[in-house]
């Protein structure tokens, strides 16, 4: 059907051509289309178009393999600013115990405890002994100063110091202390002193004559006990080849927990 259309189009040409000056005819119906020509030459570059509306995001593509471990030659930047705290981790495994570190200080002093339960009574201890006797070696002995007993009658344990005339308790007890003094030439005022405080006074104001006086005294372990005299016009203690003025003393009974009542 085709080619009869395009044989009746070609022949409306041909008698056209021929016959010039006859009439035209009537417009005839619109024909159908030709067959697609070849493609023509390819034009100029046309003006650039407007910017297109951005793509869809693509998927992400494989993770690449690990590059070589790059060379750096930078210095060191200044400090930066402290990160925030991160947060509290579990608790690791349990380490191997360090070195034994050094001593610390002696801490302070604890609160007493409670007193323990009685032991065992122990075995017997030999008895504690003390005993002096001793007289001066010069009279008028030097006053408001412990009084020195130089010559030693006895003196075993070593309790009585006899150049400074001083006995010192070896243990908590009872003791018992004797003086006997003979007085010349002036009168005298004496006393027997227990760490600084006297204990016994004694005075005699005719000479020449004798004075003597005994006392029981309760002790502490190092407590001391001596003889005085007040001062220099009443100080008579005398002492010659007929005279002797003495200063004795001995543990009675010791107190193993204190004193007894």
């Amino acid at each position: 059907m085709l080619r009869l259309l395009g044989l009746l189009v070609l022949s409306s040409l041909c008698s056209a051509m021929l016959h010039p000056n006859s009439m035209t005819g009537p417009a005839g119906a619109r024909g159908l289309p030709g067959m697609k020509g070849s493609e023509g030459p390819k034009g100029m570059k046309g003006d650039k178009g407007d910017l297109g509306r951005p793509g869809e995001p693509g998927m992400n593509g494989q993770k690449g393999e690990e590059g070589e471990q790059g060379m750096c030659e930078c210095t060191d930047g200044a400090d930066g600013v402290d990160g925030m705290p991160g947060e509290k981790g579990d608790n690791g495994a349990k380490g191997d115990t360090g070195a034994k570190g050094e001593q610390g200080n002696m801490g302070p002093k604890g609160n007493q405890g409670d007193m323990g339960i009685m032991g065992p009574r122990g075995p017997c201890s030999p008895a504690i002994q003390s005993a002096f006797s001793a007289s001066i070696n010069q009279s008028f002995p030097i006053h408001d100063w412990p009084i020195s007993f130089p010559r030693v009658l006895t003196n075993k344990q070593g309790h009585f110091n006899p150049l400074m005339g001083i006995y010192t308790a070896p243990v908590n007890g009872t003791y018992a202390f004797s003086f006997h003094l003979a007085v010349a030439k002036k009168p005298l005022k004496v006393g027997l002193f227990h760490n600084f405080y006297p204990k016994v006074k004694v005075t005699e104001g005719t000479y020449p004559t004798t004075t003597s006086h005994k006392i029981v005294l309760h002790l502490a372990l190092g407590d001391e006990v001596w003889m005085q005299v007040k001062n220099s016009d009443t100080n008579g203690m005398y002492t010659d080849t007929e005279n002797t003025s003495t200063f004795s003393g001995f543990l009675f009974e010791a107190h193993s927990d204190g004193f007894t009542q």
